[in-house]
């Protein structure tokens, strides 16, 4: 379901990829036009001023609503196998990123868990997949600085916009950051920090059909800058998707 041919790495201060044209166009095409209405989502303001949809947010219309998709349903089904965590994790060890899981198991789960005893006692690593509905408004929408939670490996991020619909001067990209506060780079714990308290390393446009895959590391700092667009403008829409680590 997922390309990942078109993939450009960085490697510092953390392993960063942009992966162009990710998805079929018609496959891209039919989910954008079919992303949930801004009335289904949970606005998230400790986060910064962004709205989410997903298995933890607004769990009983996040279902309603995948099931009511035939589409959407088949991107969950597959986000949600071993197929696509397999295919995530030897695509990075092919480009020199191995995250070390050694024998790992895949369980689907609609909610957090815990790792089952058997896997704590085998000491074998449970891994599971799940991704997010986001939108951010064009008048200010916005990610404070944070490096993602413990529990997350790996975050993909899935532009949902037509051509032509967003305009990269708005703003809207992803940004690579560090804090200006050097002491402060080491973040397992995920603390937020303010604008004005990083500097900006990289901003990747946010373009349509595009994925930033990035890893999650002690110093993974990230963000999105306010949003600056004309009223009426449309919101800035993605998919996140996380494969994480249960413990």
């Amino acid at each position: 379901m997922f390309s990942y041919e078109q993939a450009e790495f960085v490697y510092e201060p953390y392993p960063i990829c942009l992966i162009k044209n990710v998805l079929p166009d018609g496959l891209y095409d039919t989910l954008s036009r079919a992303y949930p209405d801004i009335s289904l989502f949970e606005y998230k303001p400790k986060l910064g001023d962004k709205y989410s949809l997903s298995e933890r947010n607004n769990k009983e219309t996040y279902l309603r609503f995948i099931e009511a998709n035939p589409e959407w349903a088949r991107v969950r089904d597959y986000i949600k196998s071993p197929a696509f965590i397999e295919q995530t994790l030897g695509f990075l060890t092919a480009h020199n990123v191995d995250l070390g899981l050694g024998d790992y198991a895949v369980r689907r789960l609609n909610g957090k868990a815990k790792a089952s005893l058997a896997s704590r006692l085998a000491r074998r690593t449970e891994l599971s997949a799940r991704f997010e509905f986001s939108m951010m408004g064009g008048q200010g929408g916005h990610i404070r600085p944070h490096t993602d939670e413990l529990t997350k490996l790996v975050t993909l991020v899935i532009s949902m916009v037509q051509p032509g619909e967003w305009d990269t001067g708005w703003g809207g990209g992803t940004q690579t950051c560090l804090p200006k506060d050097r002491s402060l780079i080491y973040n397992q714990v995920n603390r937020y920090l303010e604008f004005d308290q990083v500097d900006l390393l990289e901003n990747y446009d946010f373009n349509p059909n595009q994925c930033l895959l990035f890893i999650k590391t002690y110093n993974s700092w990230h963000q999105v800058s306010p949003i600056h667009a004309p009223p009426n403008s449309p919101m800035r829409r993605s998919l996140t998707i996380n494969i994480e680590r249960l413990t």
